[in-house]
């Protein structure tokens, strides 16, 4: 049984007990226009979204001690794929991995889709920074540093098939 807490509304709300499998990341393998085809970074034992914020300090007249804000965030995740050959995820980093590409080419779509009943998710671009590969632990190392603009909304997953709905 779920335990009961009260909002500020007074509203009851039911506690939801979130797994690492509520959160989900998808790289775009193809764009055609607009139709993304999406792999879920499914085969992976890691999970590390790092938000990176960039900090100023300032030194006022008016203050003691310097204080610090933020001047913008520099998400990353660090990931890995099992060497599982068929797996859509393992296919488009190995192929990456066999062609050491440069430039624009490391950029892919990403999705990140978040735990929770809100169903919300960020759909941006990724610089995909290849690490390892090692046989004996059959795995390719990878980190995808996410920049350009960060779309805000929601999404769904049918069949495995994520679709991204824009929030305002």
């Amino acid at each position: 049984m779920a335990d009961i807490i009260k909002t500020t509304a007074g509203t009851p709300t039911a506690l939801q007990d979130l797994k690492e499998t509520d959160y989900v990341p998808f790289i775009g393998t193809s764009k055609t226009g607009d139709i993304i085809t999406w792999a879920r970074i499914d085969k992976s034992t890691i999970f590390s979204l790092a938000v990176n914020p960039e900090t100023v300090t300032n030194k006022y007249i008016d203050s003691e001690l310097p204080q610090d804000t933020i001047k913008n965030y520099k998400p990353t995740i660090a990931q890995e794929i099992a060497l599982i050959e068929g797996n859509k995820a393992f296919d488009f980093v190995f192929k990456m991995f066999y062609d050491l590409p440069v430039g624009t080419a490391c950029i892919v779509p990403f999705l990140m889709c978040f735990g929770g009943s809100q169903k919300l998710a960020w759909l941006t671009e990724a610089t995909l920074v290849l690490g390892e590969l090692n046989s004996v632990d059959r795995k390719i190392t990878f980190t995808l540093n996410i920049g350009g603009t960060i779309q805000r909304g929601t999404f769904v997953v049918a069949d495995g098939v994520p679709t991204f709905t824009k929030t305002v």
